[in-house]
């Protein structure tokens, strides 16, 4: 019969006394002043913790987990049942399996290992990990040995027995700061059996300095313990390994370290010291077992064990390593998420990543009340741990560039010609990009630039046919923009570098469009169709000049009717834009569940000549939008989204010579007005049957702030050299936020010809 001694007394086998653990004194704490009032769990009793502090318990207990429910078997020399530290949490299958003595501690050793793994929170003294667990008590010392001055002993049929009576008690953690030989088959099977019930059993690795643990623990690496069999070593308060502790070698699969040197505990006579020895460290990993069992109960324990290898900190060499193997217990990762995340209750995943969820801009602004919408949400990690998120933190909103910086990055100069024969026309427009020369931005900085580098940005060519029957195709233009250059009812460029156009600028930045169109004049009404394709440019932060693309494509369609009605020019359009992945312009996410949107929008374009020299013109554009919810994300469903779009003109020419114009522009760009959303959110998680619990919640996306922007222009004409435009403008709001400072500027600028 092989017998086991207690591990804090070091290695060896059969009744071969062996090297005592260090139990020392602590030290008399020096008086400090009142402490300022900490979190609950932030005492000085946890501090004097400190294997559950080295540990960062902490972190497990701000989540809830105490330990509570979950059973602890600690295989020892019993425990001082007159301690109110174990006061009501002793199991009744708690029993002296050696003998009649009852299980009240004679030697200390038993208590003071429990103690490290479950004293109780009481603001005295210490407490252990898993300070709520409920501790089965197995006393196995052989009897008399513990008086000898070698220590207790333990025998294998008694250890046996012992974890036999743990596992039909519904330990979930066995605890054995023992070592020595190793095991016979009556021991061996017993672990076998409690392995296969799914308990994890710790065992200390031993206090003799060697290579390789105690014999008792390398039964970790036999097939019988089936990976569920954690070695426990032991580091100081530094994390370097103590100096007694057995290393792990050839066993560093199973191995973890954590504090063994100088844990403060106390023996059976309720003595306070600092104790030494890996069977320090087995208490404390035990601890962590029942604090993640607790937490999360529906974690297997390959699952538990998994957890505390893979978020051990690495220590020694990088990786598994023969010194520490695994590496040091830390609850502070372990209880964080792990791996990736989704929705509790659906197999999307999500992110709390700064626009992982969604990129806002445009006429969504910054999202109104979305971000609120999505705090407090119930996600799950990958081994199905529920935990509380603030996906708020996935939205993030494109800040607007301020319009002076994007004007002196792009100084646009249109071109066109046109060719006709015989009743047969055909004309075309270039847009050409330099770069200007002088701009002052609203802090004081100028920005004077030259650059020959010149590109042509967008353009179209329009032609007759027939007579009144015209066709167009265009590039950079939107379907309606070539109906409206088409009929001839607005002007291809802008004076305007702070306000855009009402009816083209719809909040989303389309790249890459290509339209075709087709016109027939009937009597005074010109009626156009036409249809284009591009793709939406990204919110995130990308070179002006190089625009980044999504790769979900857009469609354009547009329909108008225009004429004239004595000095007016008017038209109607109806236009329609099918998004993938964006809404107006914001990107979206199977997360959310917004992915897809239909908007429909009808504008009306009315522009007179006052005379001398006046032009007044006026647009107005209302839209809605509707939302394709995708099953699995957090929207469940939605109203359609209203949006509206203004801007008013007023023009005049020859103001100080021939040639030049004055304008003044007021002008909303697109903006989302109403439109109410429904998520269901999982707001709790039932792990017995594995279900998210909801709570429905209902919001609007119109953004916080109403962009208004004032802009007046003033166009000098250059003889045949081009134009110096000068530009004074105040936005409100920018980008309808309304935590952003007004965007404020002037701008003088060289329009050169080619």
């Amino acid at each position: 019969m092989a017998a086991f001694l207690a591990a804090c007394g070091g290695g060896g086998g059969g009744t071969r006394p062996v090297a005592p653990g260090t139990v020392t004194p602590p030290p008399t704490p020096t008086p400090t002043p009142t402490p300022t009032p900490s979190p609950v769990y932030d005492t000085p009793e946890y501090n004097r913790s400190n294997a559950a502090a080295s540990a960062g318990a902490i972190a497990a207990y701000e989540d809830g987990a105490t330990g509570a429910g979950v059973k602890i078997a600690v295989i020892d020399s019993g425990v001082d049942i007159q301690s109110a530290e174990f006061t009501g949490r002793i199991d009744p299958a708690s029993r002296d399996i050696a003998g009649t003595r009852g299980i009240d501690d004679a030697d200390g050793h038993g208590t003071s290992v429990s103690a490290v793994a479950l004293a109780a929170k009481n603001d005295s003294g210490m407490h252990g990990l898993a300070f709520n667990a409920t501790l089965i008590a197995l006393r196995t010392d052989t009897p008399g040995t513990c008086a000898a001055s070698d220590g207790c002993s333990h025998s294998d049929s008694n250890i046996a027995t012992a974890i036999d009576t743990a596992v039909a008690a519904g330990a979930r953690v066995i605890n054995m700061s023992l070592g020595g030989e190793g095991p016979n088959s009556r021991l061996r099977t017993a672990i076998a059996n409690a392995t296969a019930a799914g308990v994890i059993v710790v065992i200390s690795a031993g206090n003799d300095s060697l290579a390789n643990p105690d014999p008792f623990a390398q039964i970790a690496a036999d097939p019988a313990a089936r990976g569920r069999v954690i070695i426990a070593g032991s580091v100081n308060d530094t994390d370097a390994l103590s100096d007694f502790s057995n290393r792990a070698g050839s066993y560093a699969a199973y191995y973890l370290a954590t504090l063994g040197e100088r844990v403060r505990s106390f023996d059976h006579t309720g003595t306070a010291y600092l104790f030494g020895g890996t069977s320090y460290a087995a208490p404390g990993i035990s601890g962590a077992v029942a604090l993640l069992a607790d937490a999360f109960p529906s974690l297997s324990a390959d699952e538990i064990i998994d957890i505390l290898f893979r978020t051990a900190r690495d220590a020694g060499t990088a990786g598994d390593d023969s010194v520490f193997g695994q590496g040091i217990l830390d609850l502070i990762r372990a209880f964080s998420p792990i791996g990736a995340t989704s929705l509790a209750g659906s197999a999307v995943p999500v992110t709390g990543d700064a626009g992982s969820l969604a990129v806002l801009g445009g006429a969504l602004g910054d999202g109104g009340d979305l971000t609120g919408a999505l705090s407090d949400v119930v996600v799950l990690d990958s081994y199905d741990r529920a935990y509380v998120a603030d996906l708020g933190t996935g939205i993030s909103r494109a800040t607007p560039a301020p319009r002076l910086a994007a004007a002196l990055q792009t100084n646009t100069e249109e071109a066109r010609d046109a060719l006709g024969i015989a009743g047969y026309s055909l004309s075309w427009n270039a847009a050409v990009s330099t770069r200007p020369w002088l701009g002052l931005a609203q802090s004081g900085g100028v920005d004077a630039r030259a650059d020959a580098d010149a590109r042509i940005t967008r353009g179209f060519a329009t032609g007759s046919v027939t007579p009144g029957t015209g066709i167009g195709f265009a590039a950079g233009y939107g379907a309606d923009d070539l109906l409206a250059n088409m009929a001839g009812t607005r002007a291809p460029g802008s004076r305007f570098i702070a306000s855009g156009d009402a009816l083209r600028d719809d909040g989303v930045s389309v790249v890459g469009t290509r339209a075709a169109a087709v016109s027939q004049r009937i009597g005074a009404w010109t009626f156009g169709m036409a249809a284009g394709t591009g793709e939406t440019e990204s919110l995130r932060p990308g070179n002006a000049w190089d625009r980044r693309r999504n790769a979900d494509p857009v469609t354009l369609f547009a329909a108008s009717a225009s004429r004239q009605i004595g000095a007016s020019d008017v038209t109607v359009t109806w236009s329609r834009l099918d998004e993938s992945g964006s809404i107006l312009g914001a990107e979206g996410s199977t997360a959310l569940g917004l992915t897809r949107a239909s908007s429909d929008f009808l504008g009306l374009d009315w522009a007179m000549d006052a005379g001398h020299g006046w032009r007044i013109a006026a647009q107005a554009r209302g839209g809605l939008t509707h939302l394709d919810v995708a099953s699995g994300g957090l929207i469940s469903g939605a109203n359609a989204l209203r949006s509206l779009a203004f801007a008013f003109d007023v023009t005049k020419s020859g103001v100080a010579m021939r040639g030049d114009t004055v304008s003044v522009r007021i002008a909303q760009p697109l903006r989302v007005e109403g439109g109410a959303l429904r998520a269901d959110i999982p707001t709790s998680y039932d792990y017995e049957t594995e279900t998210a619990g909801y709570t429905r919640r209902t919001f609007t996306l119109a953004p916080s702030g109403r962009e208004i922007s004032v802009e007046a222009a003033w166009s000098l004409p250059l003889a045949d050299f081009g134009h110096l435009d000068t530009n004074l403008f105040w936005r409100r709001d920018p980008g309808h936020i309304a935590a952003l400072d007004d965007d404020m500027g002037a701008a003088l600028r060289l329009r050169a010809r080619f």
